[in-house]
């Protein structure tokens, strides 16, 4: 099985999507979860990727330059954090910088209040 490290930028499988307000498809989506738990857990935290990019959208939204096989120039989409099984994950793709994943992380840290 793959180690998957956080900051790992990852294709999932997001289907079947349940609600319209979730996230679905085939997407990359970058990997928030801690390294060491991702070793020994089947789940994956993961904040999902958008082409459809939103200028000056605040704090949920954190912009992740093309590099490596991420073909294009895409926003983290903070409010759509979820756990996924590995089993959605196909392949990693890239890796985030430490400059998106801090800004991610100050995402996260202001949608759940911590």
């Amino acid at each position: 099985m793959t180690d998957y490290r956080r900051g790992d930028i990852v294709l999932v499988n997001f289907n079947p999507q349940k609600r319209k307000e979730e996230i679905s498809k085939v997407r990359p989506a970058v990997i928030v979860s801690d390294t060491s738990l991702n070793e020994i857990l089947d789940l994956v935290a993961v904040v999902a990727l958008t082409t459809n990019l939103i200028e000056d959208a605040g704090i949920l939204r954190v912009r992740i330059l093309k590099k490596e096989n991420l073909e294009q120039e895409s926003d983290a989409m903070v409010e759509q954090l979820r756990s996924v099984s590995k089993e959605r994950i196909t392949k990693i793709i890239a890796r985030a910088s430490k400059e998106e994943m801090a800004q991610i992380e100050e995402g996260i840290k202001a949608m759940l209040v911590l």
